[in-house]
């Protein structure tokens, strides 16, 4: 009962907030299209900050797990090579793969994993988190644009990806909160707190925008690929990960990262990418709004059970 309480209270603020995005654009009290500003502005401006913050204010020696984040970044990119054979054999429609293969590799870490850890872990989970995300953000970008590319039969163009990747608000929050704690800058204590203080509202405004996208119009004709693609992003992409990190000796909170690493919904940004290279967007919104809801019960029962099991 203990551990059922755990899990249910790890995964409460998250859904309660996402369902309250759900409410709030149903009740029409602001326009539709104000969803996609506040995700804009939470990403450039004020994510960022939550980064800067988690990685500043924790131990650099306890935060940096090199072996956690060599697992991570190898499972990623197998996995991602794994995915692209498999739907080669099974998904002939080129536009449609892209989605499919981006659930084996590409979670939404930034908003859920981190929201999630924090719950879980506290700031120490939350800084690991951190830095999963400045090895794994440019990983998934570089792969989802190798994919896309080859997908719909372009070259992939090296520098330009590189740049755009350098400019990602994400890692240039994680960078600089790396460059201040290597170099022992000393951000005042008040300004420290206003800079958290921006980092929380950046998550809870985004969770709101991503409860606020939640629509079913035009899941019915694509159900079962919906229901496949999601199949795959929840259950069996966090299910090979969490057996292969047990058997390489990871426990307690270093399996929690893994598990938020691998089993939050599919990243939004790859319905954007989806509609600028050609893939199929359709397909790829539906698993993005279906996984984003779906993933905080699925969430909840991989806690319990590692909860039970006595691994986290």
């Amino acid at each position: 009962m203990e551990n059922l309480i755990v899990a249910f209270n790890c995964v409460l603020p998250s859904f309660l907030i996402i369902s309250l995005g759900a409410v709030i654009r149903h009740s029409k009290i602001v326009p539709e299209e104000t969803f996609n500003h506040i995700t804009k502005i939470a990403f450039h401006y004020l994510l960022p900050f939550l980064l800067f913050h988690n990685i500043y204010s924790t131990d650099l020696n306890t935060a940096v797990d090199a072996k956690l984040l060599s697992f991570l970044f190898l499972y990623v990119l197998i996995w991602f090579i794994i995915g692209f054979v498999v739907t080669k054999f099974v998904v002939p429609d080129r536009r449609q793969r892209g989605a499919y293969v981006q659930c084996f590799f590409r979670a939404n870490i930034a908003i859920v994993g981190i929201s999630m850890a924090d719950t879980m872990m506290g700031a120490p989970g939350v800084a690991a988190m951190a830095m999963a995300i400045a090895v794994l953000v440019p990983l998934y970008n570089v792969l989802a644009v190798i994919l896309l590319e080859v997908l719909r039969g372009g070259q992939v163009e090296l520098k330009p990806t590189l740049i755009s990747i350098l400019k990602n608000p994400l890692i240039l929050g994680c960078a600089v909160g790396i460059l201040f704690l290597l170099t022992g800058l000393e951000v005042p204590a008040s300004v420290l707190k206003a800079v958290g203080q921006v980092g929380t509202a950046g998550s809870v405004m985004t969770m709101l925008a991503l409860g606020a996208s939640f629509q079913l119009g035009g899941v019915r004709k694509n159900l079962r690929k919906v229901i496949i693609a999601d199949f795959i992003k929840l259950i069996l992409t966090p299910a090979i990960a969490l057996i292969l990190a047990v058997l390489l000796g990871f426990r307690g909170n270093d399996l929690c990262v893994i598990l938020l690493c691998t089993a939050p919904s599919l990243a939004t940004t790859a319905y954007t990418m989806a509609i600028a290279r050609d893939s199929d967007h359709e397909l790829t919104g539906q698993i993005v709004v279906t996984t984003s809801f779906f993933c905080c019960i699925t969430l909840f029962i991989w806690i319990f059970v590692l909860k039970q099991i006595g691994l986290i």
